[in-house]
C-alpha cells in the first residue's frame, strides 16, 4: 500500500511538473507572438493572444496550433484604422510562412475614416456620424443643412456599398431624387473599398456607435499578409 501511495504521489508530481512546464511554454509563446505583432504591424495598442488547447507542447511538436484567439484595442487593417479588433483562428502553422487554415475577424472602422472616403467619392464637404443603426451624412446646400441617412452593406469580397434610406431637410423628409441631380448622383453609388489580403473576404457589416463594425472570414491565409494589410 505504501508503495502504491508513493507511486501515485510520484505520478501526480510528474503530471504537475508537465502541466506547469506546458503553461510556462504557452505563456512565453503568447508574449513572443504579441511582441512580434506589435513590431511588424502599424498602430497596434492593447494586443492580446490566447493559445487554447492542452497540451501546448504537443501542438508545437506537431507544427500547428489548434485554436488561437486574439484582440487589440486598435490596429490597422484593410487600409483603415480599426478599434476593438477580435480574431479567431484555427489551424495556425508554427513555421514560416505562418498559414491560418481558417478564421474570422471583426473590428470597428471609425466614422471619421469613412467620412474621408465619402467626401472624396461624392465631392461634398460632409460630416458623418454613426448612431442608432444608421450613418448620417450632413452637408450644406444653399445655406440649408441636409442630412442623408444611409446604411452600409457588403457589395463584394472587399467592398462596402452605402444605400440612402432617408433625406432630411429643415422642411421635412424628401426623396434623394428631389435633390439637385449632381448631388443625387453623388450620393447614389457610394463605395468603401477595403484592401484585404488573399483568402480574406467581407462577411458582414453593421453600424455601431461611433462607426461601422465589419467582419471578415479567411481560409488558408498567410498571417504576415494580415499584419501588412
Amino acid at each position: 500500500m505504501k508503495r502504491l501511495v508513493g507511486l501515485l504521489v510520484t505520478l501526480l508530481a510528474i503530471v504537475a511538473v508537465v502541466v506547469v512546464a506546458d503553461r510556462v511554454a504557452v505563456g512565453a509563446a503568447e508574449r513572443g507572438a504579441v511582441t512580434a505583432f506589435e513590431e511588424q504591424a502599424d498602430d497596434v495598442t492593447g494586443a492580446q493572444l490566447d493559445i487554447t488547447g492542452f497540451p501546448f507542447l504537443t501542438q508545437l511538436a506537431r507544427g500547428e496550433l489548434t485554436h488561437v484567439t486574439g484582440s487589440a484595442d486598435s490596429a490597422s487593417f484593410g487600409g483603415y484604422a480599426i478599434s476593438d479588433l477580435q480574431v479567431e483562428a484555427d489551424g495556425v502553422s508554427t513555421s514560416e510562412p505562418h498559414r491560418i487554415a481558417s478564421g474570422t475577424a471583426s473590428g470597428v472602422i471609425a466614422a471619421d475614416s469613412l467620412q474621408q472616403v465619402v467626401a472624396e467619392q461624392s465631392g461634398l464637404d460632409v460630416g458623418l456620424t454613426a448612431s442608432g443603426g444608421v450613418l448620417s451624412l450632413a452637408f450644406d446646400l444653399l445655406g440649408a443643412t441636409i442630412t442623408v441617412d444611409v446604411t452600409p452593406r457588403v457589395s463584394g469580397p472587399a467592398e462596402l456599398a452605402v444605400d440612402v434610406v432617408a433625406v432630411r431637410t429643415g422642411l421635412g423628409t424628401v426623396s434623394v431624387e428631389d435633390l439637385p441631380s449632381g448631388i443625387a448622383g453623388a450620393l447614389s453609388d457610394l463605395r468603401v473599398p477595403l484592401d484585404l489580403p488573399d483568402g480574406v473576404a467581407l462577411d458582414s457589416v453593421a453600424v455601431v456607435e461611433g462607426g461601422v463594425r465589419v467582419a471578415v472570414t479567411g481560409t488558408d491565409v498567410v498571417a504576415e499578409d494580415l499584419v501588412a494589410s
